[in-house]
């Protein structure tokens, strides 16, 4: 016989396969309302923890919740919000499909005055705006205005230094901005009444007097007569009141009549101002900034085509240095202190005689492209090696007939056209150095001769009056 005994354990737990609940949104109220306004959820299943509750509006970011039963949540709708379906989540389960709630956005319906000037306090009447005055942004025609206080239905704003006429923006807690109607913003009458000084060089400061400026610089606008005809050329501003603008000339200036243009409205014409020239004379300054490369050999010289010799007694133009050979000349001048771009007017060097000579003589004069003439070393064909402007000049040297002159006779040609291409380039700056290269042509490359030709004073530094010295005329 086969029996079977089955028992049961009392202390187990009888299974209940009861359903989830699932939390269920039956009203949202009020349907309608602007951001940072309250909202109660009503339905079934929520929860008595606020931690277990997020609410979120057409899946933007979770709101606040303020309060919570099982029956109802309280929430803040949060900036940024836009129109749609709200959302819920309690714990782990979702509910979604609840009604849709309605943004309303701030509406401008008037201004206290529609016309003023910068500074003129204006209240912007309306609807939606915040009670809390940083989050109402008020712009007039995109330039940010301080809002002082503000209510749901009005806005108190100030007009903006830098304003112009043109529509009134307001954005509420980061919604979309809307716009008002057009709010127009007027001046004082711009007037100049005089210029102090009244001439002057580029790059000096002068005073304009009048009214109707801006205490903002870049608001003020002068312009000076500009070198072609119907040209302008804008100063820098660099104070500013209502009543007074010091400009600096600008490089390029000439003389004529100066206008000034205040936020962009109408020039205004005012005084005439007289640009005047400054002329620099730069002399040599150590004894290695007059140099000579040998360009042609002399029969019988130890030396090679491209030597450099930076410590010549003179400066040999057209005829053969003595035991060397026929000679290219170069010129360093320092501090050379011009702006760049500077209208440069004229421009030459000054020689001294050092022997008398009257055979014809001709040389071709240019500079160097370069912003910033380095020194002369001693390395074989230095000087050959430095690249051209494409600027030059002939000099036909006439006759040297007294030893020790310093005279128009050993004064160059004009070398604006030279000096104009090096400060024209654009990194070129006030203060470089300028390297000015002499070469014989014409009837100087057949010379044979260690006489006839022209002798110049080098530059020592126990005579320093003998050099060459450079002299440029701008404005």
């Amino acid at each position: 016989m086969i029996g079977l005994v089955a028992c049961e354990d009392e202390d187990a737990d009888r299974i209940s396969n009861s359903p989830q609940r699932l939390p269920d949104i039956t009203t949202v109220s009020p349907a309608s309302g602007p951001v940072r306004s309250t909202v109660t959820l009503t339905g079934a299943n929520f929860s008595e923890n606020p931690e277990d509750i997020s609410v979120t509006f057409d899946g933007g970011d979770p709101a606040e919740v303020i309060a919570s039963t099982e029956t109802t949540i309280t929430v803040e709708v949060p900036d940024f919000t836009t129109s749609g379906i709200v959302n819920l989540v309690v714990g782990t389960s979702f509910a979604i499909g609840g009604p849709t709630f309605t943004i309303e956005l701030p509406e401008i319906e008037s201004y206290s005055l529609s016309t003023a000037e910068p500074g003129t306090s204006v209240i912007i009447t309306g609807t939606n705006f915040s009670e809390i005055p940083t989050d109402n942004v008020v712009s007039f025609n995109g330039e940010l205005a301080d809002v002082s206080a503000s209510t749901s239905t009005s806005i108190t704003t100030t007009v903006p230094t830098q304003a112009l006429t043109g529509p009134i923006t307001v954005t509420v807690a980061g919604n979309d901005p809307v716009t008002g109607s057009v709010f127009t913003v007027t001046r004082p009458e711009v007037t100049v009444a005089s210029i102090d000084p009244t001439m002057g060089t580029p790059g000096i400061e002068v005073t304009i007097a009048g009214t109707g400026f801006s205490e903002i610089l870049t608001n003020n606008t002068v312009s000076f007569q500009g070198r072609e005809a119907d040209s302008s050329i804008e100063g820098e501003v660099i104070a500013a009141t209502t009543t007074s603008i010091t400009v600096r000339v600008p490089v390029g200036a000439v003389t004529g009549t100066v206008s000034i243009t205040v936020f962009g409205s109408a020039s205004v014409a005012g005084p005439e101002f007289t640009v005047t020239s400054t002329t620099l004379l730069i002399p040599l300054t150590s004894d290695d900034d007059d140099v000579e490369e040998i360009m042609i050999l002399q029969a019988g010289s130890d030396d090679a085509v491209g030597d450099m010799d930076l410590s010549s007694s003179d400066l040999e133009f057209g005829e053969m240095s003595s035991g060397q050979g026929l000679v290219k000349i170069g010129l360093r001048f320092n501090e050379v202190n011009i702006p760049q771009g500077a209208d440069v007017q004229e421009a030459s060097i000054q020689f001294k005689c050092d022997d008398t000579g009257s055979d014809p003589v001709q040389v071709i004069i240019f500079g160097e492209n370069s912003a910033n003439a380095s020194p002369y070393e001693e390395s074989n064909r230095e000087l050959s090696g430095r690249p051209l402007t494409t600027a030059n000049v002939i000099w036909d040297i006439p006759p040297w007939v007294n030893e020790g002159d310093r005279t128009d006779a050993q004064k160059t040609v004009d070398l604006s056209s030279i000096i104009q291409e090096i400060v024209n380039r654009d990194d070129w700056e006030s203060g470089n150095s300028i390297n000015i290269i002499i070469e014989p042509s014409g009837v100087s490359l057949s010379a044979t001769s260690t006489s006839g030709g022209r002798e110049a004073e080098n530059y020592s530094s126990s005579r320093a009056d003998d050099g060459a010295e450079l002299s440029i005329t701008f404005n």
